[in-house]
């Protein structure tokens, strides 16, 4: 019987420290639970800057393609150019001597100077009146749209009849050009414009012309 009731003293004692342990484990267990769920505040921060930095990469290249179609397009669209001369000069010169009416024939060469077509090219050239005399009839091929490859070239030839109508000058001499626009669209169906500006002057016995802003020659002048 004392045996008996020592191994049952002995197995009580194991069963309450057993117990013990336990209760101090569940104890510890919600503490830790606890400490899990709440992050880091530099992991929250880098969690929050992530996407930011993702947005940008994706703004970062988006610029980066639109800036490289613009780039590809800029070197490979047709660019036009345009030379004007005037074929009578001497003539004007002399009907300016004998105050006479006269024709001012001129030619306008436009070229192609891209690495792509030109297309639905459309000159609008306007011819300006002179201080005494005013166009009355002009004549330009600009009814139909054309188009040039890279590097053609096509030349326009047209004419304005100049009347003697007023005296404002009062001296003899002729001041004329012409103004206005020729457009065109690229190869990547954009509208693309050039602007046209020339001046003609004719005095004494000379007359010169060029394009507005610069110095005029008189070897432009047939």
């Amino acid at each position: 019987m004392p045996d008996e009731n020592a191994k049952a003293t002995v197995h009580n004692s194991s069963n309450a420290h057993i117990q013990t342990e336990e209760a101090e484990t569940a104890q510890r267990q919600p503490t830790l639970a606890k400490l899990a769920d709440k992050p880091h505040p530099i992991t929250v921060r880098l969690g929050l800057v992530s996407p930011a930095i993702a947005v940008v990469a994706l703004f970062v290249a988006f610029l980066s393609l639109w800036a490289s179609q613009r780039s590809m397009k800029v070197g490979q669209r047709a660019y036009l150019s345009y030379q004007v001369t005037v074929a009578n000069g001497n003539q004007v010169v002399e009907a300016l001597r004998a105050d006479k009416d006269f024709f001012l024939t001129y030619q306008v060469t436009v070229t192609n100077m891209g690495n792509t077509p030109a297309d639905s090219i459309y000159p609008k050239i306007n011819v300006a009146p002179d201080p005494d005399r005013t166009p009355i009839m002009v004549t330009f091929p600009t009814q139909e749209p054309f188009n040039l490859g890279p590097k053609e070239s096509r030349v326009l030839t047209g004419q304005a009849l100049f009347k003697h109508l007023h005296n404002v000058r009062g001296l003899p001499g002729f001041a004329s050009g012409f103004t206005g626009q020729i457009e065109y669209k690229d190869v990547f169906g954009d509208s693309q414009v050039k602007k046209v500006c020339y001046q003609f002057l004719a005095s004494g016995n000379s007359a010169r012309g060029g394009m507005c802003g610069t110095v005029m020659q008189m070897l432009q002048i047939n």
